[in-house]
């Protein structure tokens, strides 16, 4: 997923319940990055990209194929291994968009 500046990309307000919002600064802190970039972490790892149909690119295909594999073992949420299989996922989707932009 190529970077987009922060006018072009999606916003979503959300209203925390006492306390959400100190559990997450504090989570940030403990993860060396700002809250918005906790929260992102957080939701791509509960809601993965899906899988596109016709994956080209053999890395890509790896990479969620590996995931898969993962998953297959039903790791607990914010596990190592849990978040091994959200970037990896990640990667080959970025890697994905990135092969259409260069077949174009």
């Amino acid at each position: 997923m190529p970077e987009q500046s922060s006018q072009n990309q999606d916003k979503f307000i959300v209203r925390l319940p006492d306390g959400l919002r100190d559990r997450i600064r504090l989570a940030a802190e403990a993860n060396h990055r700002s809250m918005n970039a906790e929260v992102v972490a957080l939701l791509e790892e509960n809601y993965p990209a899906p899988v596109p149909e016709k994956l080209e690119d053999p890395a890509a295909r790896l990479l969620f194929w590996l995931a898969k594999r993962i998953r297959r073992r039903d790791p607990k949420p914010g596990t190592p291994r849990e978040k091994q299989a959200a970037l990896y996922e990640r990667i080959a989707g970025d890697i994905a968009e990135r092969m259409k932009d260069i077949g174009d």
